[in-house]
């Protein structure tokens, strides 16, 4: 069905447009695309448009991180030994080297530690919290991404001795630990920090140590910078799909900037195998770094990735890089199949409301990512459980623009040992036999989240352009909004009267994508839409007619040249404006 989406238009302060395109010499749509997202006043549009570290809160100031810090010092001055309890993705990974290195740095005695995907599950659960202080005996136990819904795990930690401190950034239950210190944005942040990742609030606390042994005239502190974790944490926040506002932005942009000039030595081996060459923009962060780092958490274990981010020598990162690589290879063919199967699931269905696949076999590291592609691809919220052989399972879910799937699970609760997550990606554990309830009660749940009138999600376009617009100074002026990500997406544009030059082809290893080519007036403008290959007999069938478009404005690189080009987001004949 075309359009795909319910398109919305921005709304327009024209007057403001026109005191930011004098302010900050930006083209017109760019700076009403600036005011139409909160950026009006002049100072908060300067500081977006130029985010720097100075502009980062006070660390001491985060709720319970000053409490934190001053535990940690008083464990290295005391030479007490900690244990860094971690996650096995992108971001928990990256939380677990940073923080693990930075106490190693000012003195202290610490070990990391990554719980097992298959055989202990996410977070702190008790299997993992046994064979964590079974392994590493320590007096202080720090979580980062993880740990937040443990209150009986952490009760387990104390009465064993052991003093818990808890970093996290997921959405909290009715009852918290009882931790030594609990740092969560959720529970509490100051001012630009509501969205820091797991990685972003580890960086917080790390920043926190330098800053009371600086105080101090602690000459480890004295002698370290923290800011040689930015390049990371900055892939860990795209990873992890948070927001790209406040705080955030700023540790990306200073991020991006390290990765271009001073890399840490394991991501400039990613670098180096994933062919990366030219300016390092968010988007490399989402599609090069962060599925590498990811993948080893979801084939095998995190630890490649987190002795990775720790190599200072070439020869030992570029040999983890390799590593990353094939197991990324893998994740892939598995995804593929995976998909296959949950598709055809899928076409014997009529699907309203949100697809949920499930089957036996299926390895629960790549459900995730099949759940984002049937989301794109069946325009719902979708859910893909891997079974277990009693039909309990383990499953992972995502949603589209205005979907909120943790609330669609809370409906379905009794049908669950437990679930979490944010309003677009989630997980959850399905009792044993609950199944086809489930995929009666979550489709309907999701349903109702939506307009019954037009249940198509929302596409906002920024702005509308003429055909002269699509030139070099819009693209500058685009370019001066990165990084891009959650909360800030790349700027969707639209433009009516379009009509295709040529019959639309499929492209890709397996026609999975559609290439376009549209005629405006006398400008020719080329297009690709990813994904979206099984609807080029649809589009051709639109023959001569009109077409309004929106898209995403991009830069093809081919034999040395440069040409803007589209990335469509949906198509509609323009007699349906």
């Amino acid at each position: 069905m075309l359009p795909r989406f319910r398109w919305t238009t921005a709304a327009v302060d024209a007057a403001l447009a026109d005191r930011l395109t004098a302010r900050f010499a930006l083209a017109r749509p760019v700076a009403a695309l600036l005011g139409s997202r909160g950026h009006g006043d002049l100072l908060a549009a300067e500081r977006f448009l130029d985010p720097r570290l100075q502009q980062l809160g006070d660390p001491l100031a985060f709720p319970g991180v000053a409490d934190a810090a001053r535990r940690i010092w008083q464990a290295v001055d005391k030479h007490e030994a900690m244990v860094v309890f971690g996650d096995f993705d992108a971001d928990g990974v990256t939380a677990t080297a940073l923080l693990t290195d930075v106490i190693r740095q000012l003195g202290g005695q610490v070990d990391p530690f990554l719980p097992d995907r298959l055989t202990e599950g996410y977070g702190v659960t008790a299997a993992a919290l046994t064979r964590c202080l079974r392994e590493h005996p320590a007096r202080l136990l720090i979580t980062v991404d993880c740990g937040v819904n443990s209150v009986a795990e952490v009760a387990q930690a104390q009465a064993q001795g052991v003093e818990v401190i808890l970093t996290d950034h997921h959405e909290p239950g009715t009852d918290l630990p009882a931790a030594l210190a609990l740092i969560n944005p959720r529970l509490g942040a100051t001012a630009g920090a509501e969205y820091l990742c797991g990685a972003g609030v580890a960086f917080k606390l790390a920043h926190a140590l330098v800053k009371l042994g600086r105080l101090a005239k602690n000459p480890a502190a004295e002698a370290y910078d923290v800011r040689v974790w930015l390049d990371a944490v900055a892939v860990a926040t795209v990873a992890d799909v948070v927001p790209l506002l406040g705080e955030n932005r700023i540790l990306v942009a200073a991020g991006l900037a390290m990765l271009g000039k001073h890399p840490r030595m394991g991501l400039k081996a990613l670098a180096h195998r994933a062919g990366v060459q030219g300016q390092l923009t968010s988007h490399h962060l989402a599609f090069t770094f962060g599925p590498r780092l990811n993948a080893a958490g979801r084939m095998r274990t995190g630890w490649p990735a987190l002795r990775l981010l720790h190599a200072t020598q070439w020869d030992d990162a570029l040999q983890l890089a390799v590593e990353l690589e094939g197991l990324n290879a893998e994740r892939r063919g598995v995804e593929s199949r995976v998909l296959a199967e949950a598709t055809a699931q899928l076409r014997q269905a009529t699907p309203a409301g949100a697809v949920v696949a499930a089957g036996t076999g299926w390895h629960v590291g790549t459900i995730g990512i099949v759940a984002a592609r049937l989301t794109e691809a069946w325009n719902l919220p979708a859910a893909v459980i891997a079974l277990a052989a009693d039909g309990s399972g383990r499953g992972s879910v995502r949603g589209g623009r205005g979907d909120n799937v943790v609330a669609a699970l809370g409906t379905c609760a009794p049908l669950l040992t437990g679930f979490g997550g944010h309003p677009r990606a989630a997980g959850l554990q399905l009792k044993a036999g609950a199944l086809p309830e489930f995929q009666r009660q979550f489709p309907a749940a999701c349903a109702q989240q939506r307009d019954a009138t037009d249940p198509r999600p929302e596409l906002r376009v920024d702005g509308w352009l003429a055909p002269a617009e699509l030139d070099e100074a819009l693209w500058a002026s685009v370019q001066r909004l990165e990084p891009f990500g959650e909360g800030h997406a790349r700027p969707r544009w639209g433009m009516r009267g379009l009509r295709l030059a040529t019959r639309p082809s499929k492209v890709g290893g397996s026609g999975e994508h559609m290439r376009l080519e549209c005629r405006a007036g006398n400008t020719t403008i080329r297009g690709i839409w990813f994904k979206m290959g099984h609807l080029t007999e649809a589009v051709s069938a639109l023959g001569a007619g009109a077409l309004d478009a929106v898209f995403e404005l991009h830069e093809n690189h081919y034999n040395g040249q440069s040409t803007l080009e589209m990335q469509v987001q949906d198509l509609r004949p323009a007699s349906e404006a």
